[in-house]
């Protein structure tokens, strides 16, 4: 299947089928006016998809602050479903509040730079050095020291009942 195919409709059959994804850990540093670059792998993800911008939010993962970040039209789909919801319902508002009132909309500039808006860095903690990981949704952005802390607690984990996965049963 071709990814070129002028009508579109190769592209997208297969980011629907899930084989254009975010892949990998990456690293880089936040330049003083708060940009990092998208890994070139990342870039590509959204350039098949034929997508220029993401979107960023809080998120907690293992019990630690980072950013998540989607792609737009994954991000589309996501809120859809969540309009299904009621919502007077307050695990919904609460989601709401906390996930959705700190999305941003963030453009790639020509260089494949995003500029992280001050209150996700802030929140995530991140200063310099950032790693990028992918995720089964979209991708994570973690400060370094912390991403570091969470992966080698994951191995750890891993070593220590090396059947920690077996009940995702894949």
């Amino acid at each position: 299947m071709a990814f070129d195919d002028a009508s579109g409709e190769a592209v997208e059959e297969v980011c629907e089928q899930g084989l254009v994804a975010f892949r990998g850990s990456f690293s880089h540093a936040v330049d003083e006016k708060g940009r990092v670059s998208l890994p070139s792998e990342f870039r590509r993800v959204l350039q098949l998809r034929n997508e220029q911008t993401v979107v960023l939010t809080n998120y907690i993962s293992d019990g630690a602050r980072c950013i998540e970040g989607f792609g737009v039209r994954e991000w589309a789909a996501f809120e859809a479903k969540l309009r299904a919801k009621s919502r007077f319902d307050p695990r919904v508002q609460k989601l709401e509040n906390f996930y959705l009132s700190r999305a941003t909309e963030c453009s790639l500039d020509g260089s494949g730079r995003m500029l992280i808006p001050g209150h996700l860095r802030t929140y995530a903690g991140l200063e310099r050095d950032v790693t990028f990981t992918s995720s089964l949704h979209g991708f994570r952005l973690w400060d370094k020291r912390v991403w570091d802390v969470i992966f080698n607690a994951a191995e750890a984990a891993l070593m220590a009942d090396p059947s920690i996965f077996a009940a995702v049963d894949l």
